[in-house]
């Protein structure tokens, strides 16, 4: 039987109709109306004259009505592509064109927000076409007749995951039905993961770590736990409530659940039955972890890293978080994490080159993009006929087998006849103890190639004395990594479609403090 969530789905529901699988504040869904809502938006789409492979859009508030969305698009076989509704409309119209799209699912409130898109693509809210209701029709029976369905394989496209745009055009990864299914797998072994969990979900269905959590939930036979983080009392309320086990997060949310401004109290509510937490999207820093095992004190943390074109590559197991802090782990099960230089050979322990995946989570390509997919997904001598990523990720492996990470190859900062990776002045700028968070950059100065400029958030919000700051710098780098420039933010803009630190629109806006906006526009 082919790799799918569809037949996940239909097997889970089989096994436990009556469970209930996700919940959101307007309502909860078991699996068996889970499966029936599913196939009937799947038949509605067919109704209306989508077929096999067709690329539908879903703009849509995080709900279980998303969530059947996205199911019934893959039950139709038709192929999913989010769209994030804060994303600007010149971005928006770009995902329509470059997919493809048929049609767009979106729901009542943010109808108003792509309404001018409904000359490029059809739009259906909630409750149908725009101008016209679904179709009553006995949808399951039919849907369930149709030969169409078990047509499906594992190689079929499922989804067409798009950066998130906030410079440039976003670029579509595209993913298959295989890649999907065999995702959620990996992850529940390594995780754990199994019925008698509950997820609680704050992450987006937008991208590739959020979706995955109602594929796992799907998958496992879970309860999923939908919540969107807006007063860490709420939040640890909901876990409290709910009895979460697992909680799936990013450093963006780590630093908003423990805003030491807020002054929360956690010891008043009752985390024991969280089982693990799990992060990815960024470092965790020894704040965070410090933050994590006061609150939960009985959950395993895990530490993850992947690419959006191959999902999930690595995991640091929590017994070795300790021993291995600043290391983004070991490759995840059914793949492999190779450290190639550019001869193509394999590095030995401790040199940087970059970071190539083979496995299960390898994805399709770039949709509608044959030049960046031919120089990203490519063979290797060592695997014939294998399609491998490529990602640009410079990593060093030590003598255990860790991986580190040290910069994307177009990040480096070239400065006084050096190169630096921002992410190890970034490391550093995070150990001052009022420092939250930091992103590094480069700035233009033809004296010296590049200086260094680096933003930051304060644990209090209050900035921090320039003097001070490279003072404490400059006793934990060399010269030239020490930054010439620091810039305090309130908060950092967070890239909505991903929940990482828009590092782009961090540099251009440092920049327009910094009074060097002009040459901003010029630099990456």
């Amino acid at each position: 039987m082919p790799a799918s969530i569809p037949r996940y789905l239909l097997q889970t529901a089989h096994r436990l109709p009556d469970k209930v699988a996700l919940i959101s504040r307007e309502r909860s869904a078991t699996f068996a109306e889970l499966l029936q809502e599913a196939l009937t938006t799947a038949q509605c789409l067919r109704e209306i004259g989508l077929v096999a492979g067709d690329r539908v859009g879903i703009c849509m508030e995080k709900t279980v009505d998303q969530a059947v969305a996205i199911l019934g698009v893959l039950f139709a076989n038709a192929v999913v592509v989010p769209i994030l509704p804060r994303l600007k409309g010149p971005n928006i119209r770009h995902i329509i064109d470059n997919s493809g799209m048929a049609a767009m699912i979106t729901d009542t409130d943010r109808l108003g927000e792509v309404k001018e898109f409904a000359g490029l693509t059809r739009l259906i809210t909630g409750h149908g076409p725009v101008t016209n209701d679904w179709p009553n029709l006995p949808y399951m029976r039919r849907f369930m007749q149709s030969t169409n369905f078990f047509d499906r394989i594992g190689n079929d496209n499922a989804a067409i995951i798009y950066s998130s745009g906030s410079t440039g055009r976003p670029k579509g990864i595209l993913i298959s039905q295989r890649n999907l299914a065999e995702g959620a797998d990996i992850v529940a072994e390594y995780l754990g993961t199994d019925e008698t969990d509950r997820i609680g979900c704050m992450l987006s269905f937008n991208f590739d770590y959020g979706m995955n959590q109602i594929w796992q939930t799907i998958r496992q036979g879970c309860t999923l736990i939908l919540h969107e983080l807006a007063l860490p009392n709420d939040l640890f309320a909901m876990m409290a409530r709910e009895r979460v086990t697992a909680l799936p997060v990013m450093p963006v949310f780590l630093t908003k659940m423990f805003d030491r401004r807020l002054k929360v109290d956690t010891s008043r509510f009752d985390f024991s039955s969280l089982r693990y937490i799990c992060s990815t999207g960024g470092r965790l820093s020894a704040d965070m972890i410090a933050d994590m095992r006061g609150a939960f004190p009985g959950a395993k943390i895990y530490s993850m890293f992947g690419l959006t074109e191959a999902f999930r590559g690595t995991y640091l197991p929590p017994d070795k978080l300790d021993a291995f802090p600043t290391s983004v782990g070991r490759a995840v099960p059914d793949c492999q994490i190779l450290v190639l230089d550019e001869q193509g050979e394999e590095c030995p322990p401790n040199v940087v080159g970059e970071l190539v995946q083979r496995g299960a989570t390898v994805t399709k390509g770039y949709w509608n993009d044959p030049e960046n997919t031919a120089k990203s997904f490519r063979q290797h001598p060592r695997f014939p006929g294998e399609t491998l990523v490529f990602s640009g990720d410079k990593v060093y492996k030590d003598e255990n087998g860790f991986i580190y990470f040290v910069a994307r190859a177009d990040d480096m900062i070239k400065t006084k006849g050096f190169r630096v990776s921002p992410t190890e002045v970034e490391t550093e700028v995070l150990r001052h103890p009022d420092v939250a968070e930091a992103v590094a950059f480069a700035v233009p100065n033809i004296s010296v190639g590049e200086d260094i400029g680096c933003a930051y958030t304060s644990a209090d919000g209050k900035p921090i004395a320039e003097a001070v700051l490279k003072q404490f710098l400059k006793s934990q780098l060399p010269n030239h990594m020490v930054p010439a420039m620091l810039v305090h933010f309130d908060s950092f803009p967070i890239l909505g479609n991903a929940g990482k630190h828009d590092r782009k629109l961090i540099k251009q806006q440092s920049f327009d403090r910094l009074g060097i906006a002009a040459l901003a526009h010029g630099s990456s």
